[in-house]
């Protein structure tokens, strides 16, 4: 016999934003109970009238964010019975290995397609242009979605110097990496200087890689250049940490 129902925390002020449709703000709520395990796994969730009533929303916004958990497969509902958390089976995880990350940016290629969002000069963030000397206050911001077996992975913004994003083609080629762009340019990449963080997804960022508010993503910031030690681009991507493991260390080392 399945466990009631795991109490939902209580929808905030604060995750009320205005301009969020109502179904989507119910399934920030559930999907962040159920990757936490406020729901555990095989649990039952509040019924479709409990949540109307706790929430004050239609049967029909409820079910609007069931349905899109359901296609997500995290949870399963029975006919007669509810809606139970699905389990959650560990997704599988490409690799970048930082030792080598140039080699490993470029072998990810065939693996991942890309959705170009934007490509357009706009402001260089003042911590990235303290990265690079020569960036300038104004760059081509090339912002991209990179999917393996069509889930999101990454989102990164590449900044390259204007004299360089002038160059690019439009369409942006959907499985070339930012090295194979500037290669075809004739400007080949020779070294990546990085830095490693970790933050809580924005709004946006949780939306556009399709996590719950406030989950943790790896944030990796990179600096890449040429022979001559011209500046190339500045990159900072957002990963999710479900979907891409970092190795520091070569093989055997770690």
């Amino acid at each position: 016999m399945k466990s009631p129902a795991t109490p939902v925390p209580e929808l905030s002020t604060r995750r009320l934003d205005k301009g969020v449709a109502r179904y989507y703000r119910l399934y920030e709520l559930l999907s962040t109970a159920l990757q936490d395990g406020t729901i555990a796994a095989e649990s039952a969730l509040p019924s479709e009238p409990d949540l109307c009533a706790r929430y004050g929303i239609s049967r029909t916004t409820v079910r609007r964010a069931l349905d899109r958990l359901e296609r997500e497969g995290r949870i399963v509902r029975r006919r007669g019975s509810g809606t139970y958390a699905g389990p959650q089976p560990a997704a599988p995880r490409l690799r970048l290995d930082l030792h080598a990350m140039l080699e490993t940016l470029t072998e990810l290629e065939s693996r991942t397609t890309t959705t170009t969002l934007r490509f357009e000069p706009a402001p260089v963030p003042a911590m990235l242009a303290a990265l690079a000397a020569g960036i300038g206050l104004t760059a081509y911001r090339l912002e991209r979605l990179r999917r393996s077996n069509g889930e999101p992975v990454s989102l990164t913004a590449a900044y390259l110097p204007e004299p360089i994003g002038r160059r690019l083609r439009r369409p942006i080629p959907r499985r070339e990496s930012v090295m194979t762009l500037l290669d075809r340019l004739g400007l080949p990449t020779a070294s990546a200087r990085y830095s490693l963080g970790a933050i809580p997804a924005d709004a946006d960022a949780a939306r556009t890689l399709e996590v719950p508010l406030g989950s943790p993503l790896l944030r990796l910031r990179a600096v890449l250049t040429g022979d001559d030690g011209a500046l190339r681009a500045v990159l900072e991507s957002l990963c999710r940490s479900d979907r891409l493991r970092l190795r520091l260390m070569e093989r055997g080392r770690d």
